[in-house]
């Protein structure tokens, strides 16, 4: 295979089994649906990696990719840290895909300095009002725009520019620690509903960019959603972000998909789950 860039894939599973968005317990879902993204991706790429913490590689250490057990001391709210994490260590070319992607086509990934998934026109109901908390603690930071009006997504998210990628990493951590040390000021925008992690990552990085004048490649072309979704479905892509990926008819899917295209992995994974005393009895599936 030609292949320019290394595949990344991070997992910390200890947010998926705390009850995220007040979802319970999701390990068995979010384990199916890793390996699922992974062996998808397997069939298009030879250079791929996962960063796992120790509870998710008892589950995964056998797909056939390069699996890393990490410790990842993270807090539960910021449940996309392993993502930064993975990021930080690299030392070539890489692009990140979330675990709740699949590609269904080779994608030839091809960018200058930095590539997203999207620009999201979600700016007014999910960032406006966390933006202007957080710029009550941004003064010191020249690259914090205080009402850019957009974000991109950044279910893709990979760095030919590893000094780009490093910047990135630094302003990733700088609104962490602003975060961190004024919790108690976020407190009323969770009880809202508002995931202030996504704005840290997303947010944080188009407002560096923009600063520097650097447009990213956009994977998916298009001004809204619908277009977007259209782009994706002509390169054989699906990203079944936020609570979507949790619903039954998807989750009944994936399992689905990945005992009939990839039975020997799925037997093992199901296996270990059910060893481990995870409820891994197979879905009754509506023909």
């Amino acid at each position: 295979m030609n292949q320019k860039h290394k595949i990344i894939y991070s997992l910390d599973v200890l947010p998926i089994m705390n009850n995220r968005w007040n979802m319970g317990d999701k390990l068995k879902e979010t384990i199916y649906m890793t390996a699922l993204s992974i062996l998808y991706s397997h069939l298009w790429y030879d250079e791929i990696e996962l960063y796992v913490d120790e509870i998710g590689f008892k589950f995964l250490y056998m797909l056939p990719c390069a699996v890393t057990k990490v410790q990842n001391d993270n807090r539960i709210e910021l449940w996309m840290k392993s993502k930064i994490n993975a990021m930080e260590v690299q030392t070539e070319p890489f692009v990140h895909i979330d675990t709740d992607i699949f590609i269904k086509k080779k994608i030839d990934f091809s960018f200058d300095d930095v590539i997203v998934e999207r620009r999201e026109d979600t700016y007014e109901v999910h960032y406006k009002k966390q933006v202007e908390l957080f710029t009550k603690y941004t003064h010191n930071l020249p690259y914090w725009h205080s009402n850019l009006g957009y974000s991109y997504n950044c279910g893709i998210f990979g760095f030919n520019d590893l000094k780009l990628r490093d910047e990135f990493i630094k302003s990733y951590y700088d609104l962490e620690k602003i975060y961190i040390e004024n919790q108690k000021s976020f407190t009323v925008l969770k009880q809202e509903g508002y995931e202030t992690c996504i704005l840290i990552e997303q947010y944080t990085l188009a407002s560096l960019l923009n600063y520097k004048n650097n447009n990213p490649t956009i994977l998916l072309k298009g001004e809204n959603i619908t277009e977007q979704g259209k782009h994706a479905d002509s390169i054989g892509y699906s990203h079944f972000f936020g609570m979507k990926k949790y619903e039954k008819y998807v989750v009944d899917e994936i399992e689905l998909r990945l005992s009939r295209i990839f039975p020997f992995w799925y037997k093992q994974i199901k296996n270990t789950l059910e060893q481990e005393g995870v409820k891994a009895n197979s879905p009754q599936f509506v023909y």
